[in-house]
Order: C-alpha cells, then sequence, then structure tokens
C-alpha cells in the first residue's frame, strides 16, 4: 500500500475516534439540556459458576441495585431478558429516558425473585476520570493524525500510528463505552472493541521494525504474540456470539478463566519483543525504540493489571479505584508520547507547533478585528436602518478577508523570528554556505570548511566527505586518516541510483558509518557523498534541515566538479608544453646521433 493511502485510511479512522469520543460524551452526560441514553445501575457484574447466569460482584450502597435490592453474590438469568437488554446488560444500562425501567430475573440464594432496577444518570463529579479518559482518547486521536500527517519521514511511524488508533477506538468499542437502543450498534461496538487484540499485534509488529534482521528468539516471540492475539480474538467472538445466541453459555468458567490468559500471554510476547528490539538496537534508534516502545509497555500492563483487579470481589470503592486508575491510564500515555515526540522528534513537531501559534495568533487578530469593526458600526450607526446595518457588517467581513493573506504572513514571520528563530537561522546558515561554496578557489579549504558548518549548525558530531579519487572508489580523510570505499558500495550505488539522501540505517552490508548520507551530485556524476552521524541531542533529522543538508551537499559538489575542471584545463598546457619539448630533445638526439664528434682540442 503506498504511503499517501496508509495517511488517507490512517486519517479517516482518526476522525473516526475523535467522533465517536464525542459522542460518548453526549451518551453519557448528554449535552445542552438533553437527557443522556447510558445510565449507572450502581452494581458490577462478573462471570457465574451457574449456567447462563452472570454474578453481582459488588453493589454501590445507596445506588440503583441496592435500593431495588441486590446484593453481591446474587445471580442474573441472562436467558429471561431479551437480545437487547442482554446486550445492555454488558454493554452500558439506557437511562428512564424512555420511561423503560431494567427487569431482571435474580436469584438471591434459594428465592428467585424479579427485580427492577432504574438506573440514574452519570455523576460528572463523581465519576470525573471518565471524563479524563475521554480527553486522553481524544488527545490520542489527534496524535495519531499527527504522526500521519507529519512523521512519514521516520522509519515506523504508520505502524506507530495504527497501534494508537487501534488502542483509541478498541477502547471506545469495549464494554461499556456506550449505551444505546439498537442491536446493529452493539454489533458495531464489538467490531471496535476487536481492534485491543489487533494493537497488541501491530505492537510486536512495530518493536519487530527496529534492528533489523531479526534474531531467531524476536521471530519466535513475534510469532507467538500473533499467535496468542488470535486466541485471543476467538474467544471474544465466541463470547459475543453466546451473548446474541445462547447457543452456548457465554458466563460460563471457561469464558471466565480462558478468556484473559491468551490476551495477558501475547502482551507479554510483545513486551519480549521490545525488550530484543532495544537491546538489539543502538544510537538514535535505540532511543525512539525505548521511547515508544517502553510507553506502550507501560500502558499494556497498567491496563490489564488494573482489569484482572476490577474483576476481583471487592467494595464498590475499591472497585471505583481500579476503573479510575484504568481510565487515567488513557491519559497518561498521550501524555508521555507527546513529550517522546517533542524532546525525541518522532514527528516534524516544529512545524505543527509553528503552524499552531500562526493559526491560534490569526484567529485572535481576525476575530479581534471584527469584534471591534462590529462594535464601532453599532455605535456609529445607531439609528441607521438594518439594511444598512447589514452593509456595513458585509464590508467589514470583506476587507478583513481580502487582509487576511496580508495579515497572515506578518504574523507568519513574527512567529518564526521569535519561537524558531535558532532553527531557521542553522537553516539559513547551511543554505548561504552552500551558494558560497562555489568561490571557494582551494580545494582542503572548501572540505574543511563543509564539515565545520555542517557540525555547528546541524549540531552533529561526526561528519565526514567522500570525494571520488578518479579511479573506482571514493576516498575520505578524517582526522588525517585515510580511507577509501569501493564505488560498488550499497551505500554509494543506493546515492548514484536515487540521487537524495539515504538512511543509513535501511542500508545493508556497507562500511560507512553514520546515520544519514547525502549525495554530492554535479552534470549528473555522483563527485562526493556526505555522510552525517547522529545528532548531539538524540534528536531525528528534520525534514527541512534534511533539504538543507541536501542543498549544502549539492553547492559543495558542484565546487569541487568546478574546481577538479579548473585543475584539469591548468594542467593541460602545461602537458602540451612537456610534450613539445620532449619532442625537441627526441629530434636534437637523432642529429647528433647522425654526426662524428668533433676532435678535442690540446
Amino acid at each position: 500500500m503506498k504511503p499517501a493511502t496508509w495517511r488517507a485510511l490512517l486519517l479517516t479512522l482518526c476522525a473516526l475516534a475523535a467522533i465517536l469520543t464525542i459522542a460518548a460524551w453526549i451518551d453519557y452526560f448528554g449535552i445542552a439540556v438533553s437527557t443522556p441514553w447510558a445510565g449507572n445501575p450502581g452494581m458490577v457484574l462478573g462471570a457465574s459458576s451457574e449456567p447462563y447466569r452472570a454474578a453481582v460482584l459488588t453493589v454501590d450502597p445507596g445506588g440503583p441495585a441496592a435500593r431495588a435490592g441486590l446484593h453481591p453474590g446474587d445471580r442474573i438469568d441472562i436467558r429471561s431478558n431479551t437480545l437487547l437488554a442482554r446486550l445492555q446488560l454488558f454493554n452500558g444500562f439506557p437511562t428512564t429516558i424512555n420511561g423503560r425501567p431494567v427487569t431482571l430475573l435474580v436469584h438471591h440464594r434459594a428465592r428467585q425473585e424479579q427485580v427492577t432496577i432504574v438506573p440514574v444518570p452519570w455523576d460528572p463529579v463523581r465519576y470525573w476520570y471518565f471524563f479524563v479518559s475521554l480527553v486522553g482518547l481524544l488527545w490520542l486521536a489527534l496524535f495519531a493524525a499527527l504522526i500521519a500527517w507529519r512523521g512519514a519521514q521516520t522509519p515506523g511511524n504508520f505502524l506507530l500510528s495504527a497501534v494508537l488508533l487501534c488502542i483509541a477506538l478498541g477502547a471506545l468499542g469495549g464494554t461499556g463505552s456506550f449505551a444505546l437502543p439498537w442491536v446493529w450498534a452493539y454489533v458495531c461496538l464489538f467490531i471496535l472493541g476487536a481492534l485491543t487484540p489487533i494493537a497488541v499485534a501491530l505492537w510486536a509488529a512495530l518493536a519487530s521494525g527496529f534492528a533489523q534482521p531479526l534474531s531467531v528468539p524476536r521471530q519466535i516471540a513475534q510469532w507467538l504474540c500473533f499467535a496468542f492475539v488470535s486466541i485471543a480474538l476467538a474467544i471474544q467472538i465466541a463470547h459475543f456470539v453466546g451473548i446474541m445466541s445462547l447457543w452456548f453459555d457465554p458466563m460460563g468458567a471457561f469464558f471466565a478463566r480462558a478468556r484473559g490468559i491468551p490476551m495477558n500471554a501475547a502482551i507479554l510476547m510483545a513486551l519480549i519483543c521490545s525488550a530484543l528490539a532495544i537491546r538489539a538496537s543502538h544510537g538514535v534508534e535505540r532511543q525512539r525504540a525505548a521511547w515508544s516502545l517502553v510507553s506502550l509497555a507501560l500502558y499494556f500492563g497498567v491496563d490489564r493489571v488494573g482489569s484482572i483487579a476490577a474483576g476481583f470481589p471487592g467494595s464498590y470503592a475499591t472497585y471505583e479505584v481500579w476503573v479510575g486508575l484504568g481510565n487515567l491510564n488513557f491519559f497518561v500515555m498521550p501524555v508521555v508520547l507527546t513529550y517522546v515526540a517533542l524532546s525525541r522528534r518522532l514527528i516534524d513537531i516544529g512545524f505543527v507547533l509553528n503552524r499552531t501559534i500562526v493559526f491560534a495568533i490569526l484567529s485572535t487578530l481576525v476575530i479581534g478585528a471584527f469584534v471591534l469593526a462590529e462594535w464601532a458600526a453599532t455605535e456609529w450607526l445607531v439609528n441607521a436602518s438594518h439594511a444598512t446595518g447589514v452593509i456595513v457588517g458585509t464590508l467589514v467581513a470583506l476587507g478583513l478577508g481580502l487582509s487576511l493573506r496580508y495579515i497572515h504572513k506578518y504574523v507568519d514571520r513574527f512567529v518564526d523570528q521569535v519561537f524558531f528563530r535558532k532553527r531557521h537561522e542553522d537553516e539559513a546558515a547551511l543554505r548561504r554556505f552552500a551558494h558560497e561554496s562555489s568561490y571557494i578557489s582551494d580545494r582542503s579549504v572548501l572540505l574543511e570548511r563543509a564539515v565545520r558548518a555542517v557540525r555547528e549548525h546541524a549540531n552533529v558530531d561526526a561528519a565526514t566527505i567522500l570525494v571520488r579519487d578518479g579511479a573506482a572508489s571514493y576516498e575520505s580523510v578524517s582526522n588525517g586518516k585515510h580511507a577509501a570505499f569501493s564505488e560498488n558500495d550499497p551505500l554509494i550505488i543506493a546515492l548514484r541510483a536515487w540521487n537524495k539522501p539515504v538512511d543509513l540505517r535501511d542500508i545493508k552490508d556497507t562500511e560507512l558509518h553514520g546515520e544519514v548520507a547525502f549525495p554530492m551530485v554535479s552534470r549528473g556524476m555522483l563527485v562526493g557523498v556526505l555522510v552525517c552521524g547522529p545528532k548531539n541531542d538524540g534528536q531525528s533529522y528534520a525534514p527541512d534541515e534534511t533539504d538543507a543538508l541536501l542543498a549544502l551537499a549539492r553547492g559543495v559538489g558542484t565546487a569541487l566538479d568546478t574546481l577538479s575542471s579548473q585543475r584539469d584545463g591548468a594542467m593541460e598546457p602545461l602537458r602540451d608544453t612537456l610534450s613539445k619539448i620532449v619532442d625537441k630533445l627526441e629530434a636534437i638526439e637523432g642529429k647528433l646521433s647522425g654526426q662524428s664528434l668533433p676532435p678535442i682540442a690540446p
């Protein structure tokens, strides 16, 4: 699949996750004066040892279930409910918006009776952590969109975006995220909930993308993870089919005990994949692997601990603590990943911040100017007719619209100078040297200053320039040491073939060491190579920084080609002169060899 197709698909799923997050808030807490659909029954259900019965694990004192007479240990017969009622029982109770309380067939010890529960709306103050989790899920969806939009240049970012989206969509489709009056909606939610195990498989695939080729233990851990994910999905599908059809007991001991085992095993294998990937990586790749993979490991670890602890019998307050911890987990992970993006440049975050600040300032100026103009027009035209007011308002809006381009230009310039001055100064310095390099007349001075400019303005410690030595090889001089590399080196072949920057981590069997190589091309020939090592701060190369380094490499390459041509041009007359001298000497030698030498005077 092409990167553009991947990007479009991921951005579409990000939009879906954002819409569902807002819909979940409306479903639980309503909007304006509307009544929410989701209701709080005040109890927690779990598996039971009796067939087709759900056990009441804990009850909220003073809640709807307690007022209806339910107690911990009671069993609810799910066969007495309709299909929609069963789905609502396991996924969220409806409120009395339609005047329909929930009637359950309850077994209390040896007695069986029907109990009617009237769920109440969720209290946003008491259940604040649910609001926090929705904010975290929305943040996660927007962050995944940001990675898909601006992070394509970093290997594995599309896969990381897919992992985050599967986590967000799987959480929104999981148990208790929505309470809806349609069966088909619960089928769609189940499909979304199945993305949570898939997120674990994608996490293992993301870990396998670092430090390739994979060793045998890493391959075994990856395939075991995929196998456990497949088993977890099969059990999840069987459980949902049992709830809908009642062909078999969905609350039996098998589902109670076996549902979590393959999922926990899959997370363990993905954790092993991550640890082995971090161990096998080096340099900047290790830092990127550690930050992204450890963040996912912490999320899934906390999620599983919270889920297991919440399923044990106990007080309702203890249950709320564990559920609150799980909800906070959705908020903590995007915070950590955002820090990673800012500090390790998983994406070109500088561009995003630049556009965000520009948009915020521009919106503030435009809205402020429009409000001020409206206020002034209202004060001046207080006695004017309605038609006059409409005309004035239209003229104000038209004037602001026409001036928007000029306002944007000055705001953009202001933001660049204030917030991103150092970054733009370094980029300008690299491009300036690319232009000035053509005026340097000494080859050694040119190479020395080029390396110095790269180290200073690209913030790298190691930078090397390879120059074609006239034969079938390229020569580099570093710290007084000479090294030659064949023109058939895989990296040099890639640079000659594609004429664009190459990530050395993607090239196998090359003798060159570094992070990014830039081609120095002139007249269609590769006259040299600029090799840049990892950055001193551990960050990745930003796209605008890469473009500036490529411009420098091309400028220096053109200058080197020019100097070589001038040297060849200067040597040509000397060769002609030497050739004439040799010809004359040969002619004189021939004449002398045919004559006898005069006698030597006494």
